[in-house]
This record gives structure tokens, C-alpha cells and sequence, in this order.
């Protein structure tokens, strides 16, 4: 990975950067808190509003999607030319304040238009901030600075299962959401006043720093253009469309076909997101320790250790004891996130300053229509296809099993992106 003004050794990475990436993580972290909080509340949702389980999949799933990632490329365009920090400062209030809302719902109509509101602004999050860490973070570091960003990710997870499932055990689910959606104004305010916007492309060759900002179509080109960041692209669609799937339906399958309870999911589902910490930073120090000499490496990490979960997410799902299936999930869980950070650093790598935010976009695009509006839809409508003949809680449980084959297609694309990203990241070089 290493390219222009980069040796062996990797330039200095000072204290600003580290308190840059450490605002950006908690950003993200209530990005992902404010998705969690539908899937775990989403069986009380269900009663209240008598919705069924296609309905449950737009709202968590196909609707979200189609908003946030078309709304992703122009914000992500903009992004590549105006300020990165006031862009995603503004995300974060519009998805916090659409969060609020949702508490408020009281019909499908309203919980979608809420839906589509934290859509819009969770949009604006995740692809300007890879743009910001690339220009914080040398390439022989950014495998290990975006891992550690995606910690956001598990967190957040564990905050909006345990928090969620608290608050609406003391109150109701609709104060889950409003207590946890307005705080983000607040962290909204601190981002901007902590964190400075970085110079542009300050690792990259002149050629690549000073070049223009691209047209909008020219992002989707310079993705068609290069084999591994197709590859890798489809790879991260495929890893959400079961990752998705199964993380949005986890909560109900364990309440649904397990017999555990909403304390008990709290309890003890949400402890085994902090897993995910040790893959998102373990995968991006990995990649970056092998990625110097052996490229593939960044293909590479993501291949073995989604290929490595697979089989114990299967038996997780088979097993009729709920605290066995949970004792089956730590691993995946942990091994589910060691992608991101060789994956999305390879991306980073792959493009021109000026693009990276957009190009960022184009591969969220695929990643969360496919991942998150396709993976939740596609287990939802199995489950109501089965459930006349099953019963709810086994025709859910056939759903996820279903769902989990799709990483092994996943880890297939991985493995295919090792064997092009070293020509291509020469190739970029050398641009």
C-alpha cells in the first residue's frame, strides 16, 4: 500500500490526527446507535403499530436504503468540494433530530417518513469522514485508522441494543428513540469545534493533490474502471446483504424462536458487539503489518475471516437453546468486522484525493442497496413466506440460515480482489 511520498516507514502521525479519528469514531458510533435502536425495539414496533415482517424489513432495511445510498453520492460529491467537517456536522443533527422523531410515529407512513429523515442524514456521515481520515493518515496507516473508526460500528451496536432495550423496558420504545436521537445535535456542535478540516490529498503524489475535482460521473467510471475496486465493492455488498440481514433480525430471532426476553437481549446480546472492536482494529493492523510487501493482504483478511464465520453464524441459527446460540455468535460477531479497515483503506488508496469522497459513495451506493435494502427484505419475506406453514418463530430461523450462505460468496469476491490489487495499486502509483 504504500505509494507517493510514503517509504517503508510510514510518515509521523501527530496527536491531531489521533483526535480527529477519535471525534469521527464517536460520530459514527451514534450513527450506528440510531440504526441499532430499530432493530432491537422493532418486536415492540410490530405490536404497536401491527405491522408484519415485509413491513419491518422496509422501514429497517429496503426503504432506508434506497434514501441513504442515493443521497450518498451528491452529498459525497459536495463533499469533495467544501468543507468535509461542516458537511458531516450538519449529517449528524438532520439523522439525530429524524432519530427524535421516529419515537413519535404512530402509523407505518410516519415511522417511514422518519425512517427516510435518518436516512438522508446518516448519508452524509460515513463516506466524507474515509475522505477525512485519508488525509489525516498516511496509506501505510490507514488500514489501521479506519479499522479503528469502524469500532463506531460494534459500539454502536452494543449502545443502541443495551440503551434501547433499557429505555423502553423503563418507559416505552418511543422514548428510546427521542432520548437517543437528540444528543447527536450536541456531538454535532463538537465536531465542528474540535476538529479541523485537513488539506487535501497531503500524502498523495503533486499529480494527484492538485488535480481537479472530478465530474460526477467520473467517480462511477473510475470504479468501472479498476477490477479490484469492483471486486471489492461487490464483496462489501455482498458481507452486508447477510451482515444486514442477519444483525437486523438477530434481536427478534432471539425473542421470536429462542424464548428470550427484551431484558435478556439486552443483557446479553449487546456485551458481544464490543467483540467487534478487536476484529475492526485486528483486521486493519494485519492488513497494514502484511499489506507493505504482500498487497493482498488487504483482499486477503477480509476472505479468511468472513469465509472463518460463516459456519459458526450457521449453527447459531440451527441450535434451539437461545444462550448456546448466543455463545455461537462471539466469533462471527468479532471476525464480522475485521473487513472494513483492509477493505476500505484499499478503496481509499485505489483513488485521487479530489474523488475519494464520491468514489467512497459509489461503493456505499451498491453496498447499502444490495447489504441494507436487499439482506433484511430478502430474510423478512422468507420468514412470511414460511410462517404458515412453520410458525413464526421456525420460519425465522430457516430465514437467517438462508441468509448466511451469501457470505460465502462474499469471501469468493474477497479472495478474487487479491489477486488484482497489487497491478492496480501500481498502477495508481504511478498516476
Amino acid at each position: 500500500m504504500d505509494q507517493a511520498a510514503s517509504s517503508n516507514q510510514a510518515p509521523r502521525v501527530g496527536a491531531t490526527a489521533w483526535s480527529a479519528l477519535g471525534v469521527l469514531l464517536i460520530v459514527y458510533l451514534v450513527n450506528f446507535m440510531d440504526r441499532q435502536l430499530f432493530a432491537v425495539l422493532q418486536e415492540s414496533i410490530r405490536a404497536d403499530l401491527n405491522l408484519n415482517d415485509r413491513q419491518l424489513a422496509l422501514l429497517g432495511g429496503t426503504m432506508f436504503a434506497i434514501f441513504y445510498a442515493t443521497m450518498g453520492l451528491p452529498i459525497a460529491w459536495l463533499a469533495d468540494r467544501t468543507n468535509r467537517i461542516r458537511l458531516i456536522a450538519i449529517a449528524c443533527s438532520v439523522w439525530s433530530l429524524f432519530t427524535a422523531l421516529s419515537g413519535l410515529a404512530s402509523n407505518f407512513l410516519q415511522m417511514a417518513l422518519a425512517r427516510i429523515g435518518v436516512a438522508t442524514g446518516e448519508a452524509g456521515g460515513v463516506a466524507p469522514s474515509y475522505s477525512v481520515l485519508s488525509d489525516y493518515f498516511p496509506p501505510a496507516r490507514r488500514g489501521l485508522a479506519i479499522g479503528i473508526f469502524t469500532v463506531g460500528a460494534p459500539l454502536g451496536l452494543m449502545a443502541g441494543t443495551f440503551l434501547g432495550a433499557w429505555i423502553a423496558d423503563a418507559l416505552s420504545w418511543r422514548w428510546a428513540f427521542i432520548l437517543l436521537g437528540l444528543p447527536g445535535v450536541v456531538l454535532s456542535l463538537a465536531l465542528i469545534a474540535v476538529v479541523r478540516e485537513p488539506v487535501r490529498g497531503r500524502f498523495d503524489t503533486p499529480n494527484q493533490a492538485t488535480a481537479p475535482a472530478p465530474k460526477p460521473l467520473e467517480a462511477i467510471r473510475a470504479v468501472l474502471a479498476s477490477p479490484s475496486l469492483m471486486l471489492l465493492t461487490f464483496g462489501a455488498a455482498a458481507t452486508s446483504f447477510a451482515g444486514y440481514g442477519l444483525y437486523q433480525w438477530i434481536p427478534s430471532f432471539l425473542q421470536r424462536s429462542q424464548g428470550l426476553g427484551l431484558d435478556e437481549v439486552r443483557t446479553l446480546l449487546s456485551p458481544l458487539f464490543l467483540l467487534g472492536i478487536i476484529g475492526a482494529i485486528g483486521g486493519g493492523w494485519v492488513a497494514d503489518r502484511f499489506g507493505r510487501k504482500h498487497p493482498a493482504a488487504y483482499a486477503l483478511v477480509p476472505a479468511i475471516t468472513i469465509a472463518a464465520g460463516a459456519p459458526l453464524f450457521l449453527a447459531a441459527m440451527l441450535v434451539t437453546d437461545g444462550r448456546l446460540s448466543l455463545v455461537l455468535l462471539a466469533v462471527p460477531i468479532m471476525l464480522g468486522y475485521a473487513w472494513l479497515g483492509p477493505g476500505l483503506a484499499a478503496a481509499q488508496t485505489l483513488t485521487r484525493p479530489a474523488m475519494r469522497a464520491t468514489v467512497a459513495a459509489v461503493i456505499g451506493f451498491f453496498n447499502n442497496l444490495i447489504g441494507i435494502g436487499l439482506g433484511p427484505l430478502f430474510i423478512g419475506a422468507i420468514s412470511d413466506t414460511l410462517t404458515p406453514s412453520l410458525g413464526a418463530g421456525e420460519a425465522l430461523r430457516v430465514a437467517l440460515a438462508c441468509g448466511v450462505a451469501v457470505f460465502l460468496l462474499a469471501a469468493g469476491l474477497f479472495a478474487a480482489a487479491a489477486f488484482t490489487l497489487k497491478r492496480d495499486l501500481e498502477r495508481m502509483s504511478q498516476a
